[in-house]
C-alpha cells in the first residue's frame, strides 16, 4: 500500500503462455516478438514444453520494445498437470505435480497452473490436459482464462468452419468452475489469476486432408491479455535484469488484470480501494478495520460488477463503479461488453484477523 499522494504505477500489457519452435511452436522467438510488435503488446511470456533451451541460447531479452521473458511448461507422467514455471535458470527434476510445484518454489521461481479446468474432446490428438494436484502447495497463481482451451473445448463438428474463420469471436467467459475455485483460494492466501493464450500456431487437416492453421500468433495476440502494474516503467533504458524484476514482482503481488482485447482495449483499467490516506490496490490483502471506499473505472462502457467471495454486491452499466464496504471477503472486479467478458480483476483481500 502507498499513500494517494504518492500513488503512481505503470502499466504493462502482455501475452501468456506462449510455445516456439523450440517445443510445438509454429516460429522462432524472435519473428514471435516481431509480430507483437505490431499488436501494441509490452511483453511476451513464454513457456516451452519441458525445456529451458531458448533461455540458454540467450533468447531471453529486449526485441525493440517487446520485453521477452522465458520459462518453461511442465507436466506429470501422465502428461496432465501442466504447469508454467518461470524465473529459473534450469529445469527442476520433479516428475510429479507435487513435486515440481514445491521445487520451483524452493528454486525461487514463478509457478502458474495452466489450463486447469479442460473438458475438451473434440480432436483424438488433442486431448484435456486438467489439473488434478489441488494438493500441491507452494503455486503463485492459475490461469483463470485459457484462451485456446476455450476455443477447442466449444468445437463440435457443426461450428468447426465458423470458429475457424471467426476465432476470436468464440472468446466468451473464463470457465466458472475456476472462478469459483480462485475466489476460495483467495481466502486463504493469495492466488494471482493470469490470462493465457496458449498459442502454438499449428496446422491440422480439416477433413482429413484440409491444412488449416489454427489461431496465428498475429491473430491470437488480439485475444487474452495480462495487464500487469509496476512501481517503475521497465523499458530497455531500464536494463533486462531491472525490467524482469519489476514485471515479475507486480505479477506476483497480484498487481494485475485479464482482458479480452478482441471487445475492446482494457489499458486504462483501474480497481482499488481507499482507507484514511492509503491506497488499497488489486492484489493486496489486508486486515480489514473499518469502511474501504472501492473505486472501478474502465476505459469504455459495460456491465460492470463488484463480487465479494463471488457473489455480485454491487453493479453499474458505465466507465465507473464506486462502493463502500465493511466486511471481510475477496472483492475483485469482473466487466462484461456485448453479451461476453472483457476484464477480470485480481482481488484486493479484506481478511477478518492478522
Amino acid at each position: 500500500m502507498v499513500t494517494s499522494s504518492d500513488f503512481s504505477f505503470y502499466e504493462s500489457v502482455g501475452a501468456v503462455h506462449l510455445h516456439s519452435l523450440h517445443s510445438d511452436g509454429a516460429l522462432a522467438i524472435p519473428e514471435i516478438a516481431e509480430i507483437a510488435g505490431t499488436k501494441g503488446l509490452d511483453f511476451l511470456m513464454f513457456s516451452d514444453h519441458n525445456t529451458l533451451e531458448p533461455k540458454r541460447h540467450g533468447l531471453e531479452g529486449w526485441y525493440g520494445r517487446i520485453l521477452v521473458l522465458i520459462g518453461y511448461e511442465i507436466n506429470d507422467e501422465d502428461d496432465k498437470n501442466h504447469y508454467l514455471a518461470f524465473r529459473l535458470n534450469e529445469e527442476v527434476p520433479g516428475r510429479k505435480a507435487v513435486e515440481y510445484v514445491a521445487q520451483v518454489k524452493g528454486a525461487g521461481g514463478i509457478g502458474i497452473i495452466a489450463h486447469p479446468a479442460e473438458k475438451r474432446n473434440y480432436f483424438e490428438a488433442y486431448p484435456p490436459y486438467p489439473w488434478t494436484a489441488w494438493d500441491a502447495e507452494g503455486y503463485d497463481g492459475i490461469e483463470i482464462w485459457n484462451q485456446l482451451s476455450e476455443w477447442m473445448e466449444g468445437l463440435t463438428w457443426r461450428n468447426a468452419l465458423w470458429r475457424i474463420w471467426h476465432p476470436l469471436r468464440s472468446i466468451r467467459f473464463p470457465v466458472p468452475e475456476i472462478m469459483q475455485r480462485w475466489d476460495r483460494l483467495n481466502r486463504e492466501r493469495r492466488v494471482i489469476g493470469v490470462g493465457g493464450i496458449d498459442v502454438h500456431a499449428f496446422t491440422i487437416k480439416l477433413m482429413g486432408f484440409i491444412p488449416v492453421k489454427i489461431y496465428p500468433y498475429k491473430v491470437q495476440f488480439k485475444s487474452i491479455r495480462t495487464h500487469v502494474f509496476t512501481p517503475e516503467e521497465p523499458g530497455a533504458d531500464a536494463g533486462f535484469h531491472q525490467s524482469e524484476a519489476a514485471l515479475y514482482q507486480g505479477l506476483v503481488s497480484g498487481h494485475c488484470f485479464v482482458s479480452n482485447y478482441s471487445l475492446g482495449d482494457a489499458r486504462g483499467f483501474r480497481f482499488y480501494g481507499e482507507i484514511n490516506d492509503e491506497i488499497v490496490v488489486m492484489g493486496s490483502r489486508r486486515v480489514f478495520d473499518g469502511t474501504l471506499s472501492l473505486t472501478v473505472t474502465a476505459p469504455q462502457q459495460g456491465h460492470i460488477c463488484l463480487l465479494r467471495d463471488g457473489t455480485v454486491i454491487e453493479e453499474a452499466v458505465g466507465q465507473s463503479l464506486q462502493c463502500k464496504v465493511n466486511m471481510p471477503g475477496v472483492y475483485r472486479v469482473e466487466i462484461c461488453r456485448k453479451g461476453r467478458g472483457w476484464i477480470y480483476s485480481n482481488p484486493i483481500v479484506l481478511t477478518g484477523v492478522l
